[in-house]
């Protein structure tokens, strides 16, 4: 969606059959790399690099766009909320922003002060101005 390559049934289908489903996708703090029903997820933080749960804000952003590229502008500004929500969360609490965040929790271990955090000032930018 972010590259416009579905098709706009396509789109709808993923939107309304996998992202907007929580027990898949659509978790507190935004989109997991690996939905919640698959038996490799893990929605901990508790290392680097991990790929099979935890929300990569750049990525998230790619969603984001592609929302918005298929007319979701209401799913769109909810994911925005949700990453703005796990950024929020750890600055208040430590002062950092994180390689990655937990879908569902507030507990990290992860490499902190990650400057691809910085695709939040464009969500917040594209959010608010428009």
């Amino acid at each position: 969606m972010w590259a416009n390559a579905a098709t706009p049934e396509r789109a709808k289908s993923i939107v309304e059959n996998y992202l907007l489903n929580p027990d898949k996708f659509w978790r507190k703090n935004g989109v997991p790399t690996l939905s919640a029903d698959d038996e490799w997820f893990s929605p901990d933080v508790d290392y680097c690099c991990k790929w099979n749960g935890p929300v990569w804000l750049l990525w998230d952003y790619m969603v984001y766009v592609g929302l918005r590229n298929y007319g979701y502008e209401e799913v769109a500004s909810e994911l925005a909320g949700k990453m703005i929500l796990a950024v929020e969360t750890q600055l208040r609490e430590n002062h950092n922003f994180w390689e990655s965040y937990s879908p569902d929790n507030d507990v990290l271990n992860s490499p902190s002060n990650y400057i691809w955090d910085a695709i939040m000032a464009k969500l917040l930018i594209d959010e608010y101005s428009k």
